[in-house]
């Protein structure tokens, strides 16, 4: 049996293709920033001393992790339909708060890797303990955590997908739509992986990039430091 490929349907209906990927691209960016702030946040309290912050954090990330992204998703759309939230924001708070919890994760196993020595060394020259983290720790912290960020942010393009099954016109939603309209599953599904592909890959080769500048900065300011 010999199958016709025929791309003409999908480049007819470019546009919904172009404004899936355009609704994909901000669907990740606003959850990737939330889902940092909320990492930032529970990691840095679950690398904490205090036996209550730490057990709020853990507290959040095994509740948040054991539960399908699709169930927090239907949460915000269906269980808290009352507030009448767009299709739009509840999949972005369902990405956010799920994706937040492996950011809590990251963070805290990137302070934990800092000598506890360094944090008392800044706070001993005048700075403030968010000062010391924002300025001494957080950097540091940064750069070794960069792969496994780079690795959620990758997963969190993936997991934009199951938005399509609330009704965000993302990438898979739209997909969808051209298939049950021109019956070119394989064309419109390649499509998309494509483009996913695409998406993945650059947002990887990006934070690849900025990290190893960020390292190569680095090995060249302290030799100036020291003289």
């Amino acid at each position: 049996m010999k199958y016709h490929f025929d791309w003409g349907p999908i480049w007819d209906n470019r546009d919904l293709i172009l404004h899936g990927l355009a609704t994909t691209v901000a669907l990740c960016a606003a959850a990737l920033v939330l889902a940092l702030s909320i990492g930032l946040v529970m990691g840095t309290a679950g690398a904490e001393r205090s036996r209550l912050l730490k057990s709020l954090s853990a507290g959040y990330v095994e509740l948040t992790r054991n539960i399908p992204l699709l169930i927090h998703m239907y949460f915000w759309y269906l269980a808290l339909a009352f507030l009448r939230l767009p299709a739009f924001t509840c999949a972005m708070l369902g990405l956010a708060i799920y994706s937040g919890a492996y950011v809590t994760e990251i963070v805290r196993s990137g302070i934990n890797g800092i000598t506890r020595g360094q944090m008392q060394a800044a706070l001993a020259t005048g700075l403030t303990r968010v000062q010391a983290l924002r300025l001494v720790i957080y950097p540091q912290a940064l750069r070794m955590v960069a792969p496994s960020l780079a690795g959620l942010c990758s997963q969190l393009i993936k997991d934009s997908s199951l938005a399509s099954v609330i009704a965000v016109a993302e990438l898979t939603y739209e997909a969808g739509a051209i298939e049950g309209q021109t019956f070119r599953t394989f064309e419109a599904y390649i499509t998309i992986s494509v483009l996913y592909f695409v998406l993945v890959t650059l947002v990887s080769f990006c934070i690849s990039t900025a990290t190893a500048h960020r390292r190569e900065r680095a090995q060249v300011l302290v030799p100036v430091g020291e003289g």
